[in-house]
């Protein structure tokens, strides 16, 4: 047996640029937190697929080691989402 496809090894990946590409449409049609929040999530989907998934069903979100992986995408969520909730009138 040679393993999971490579759609399946990368569903991580889609799902994250999936809510990527669903932060355009949300911030121009609801607002900008809605959008951000949605980024937001992106990126802490992100690292929480690299922290509790094997790394072969991880392609397209190995960047550097593990560790360094899941902390700057828990970093950069947070941040995000904290940003979105401070914009003046949504």
């Amino acid at each position: 047996m040679e393993g999971p496809s490579l759609p399946v090894r990368r569903i991580a990946f889609l799902v994250v640029l999936l809510l990527v590409a669903a932060s355009l449409p949300l911030t121009m049609l609801v607002n900008f937190q809605v959008g951000g929040y949605s980024l937001a999530l992106a990126a802490i989907v992100g690292g929480t697929a690299r922290a509790v998934l094997p790394d072969y069903l991880c392609l397209g979100l190995l960047v550097r080691s593990r560790q360094q992986d899941v902390l700057t995408m828990f970093v950069l969520g947070v941040a995000i989402a904290l940003l979105a909730w401070k914009v003046p009138g949504g």
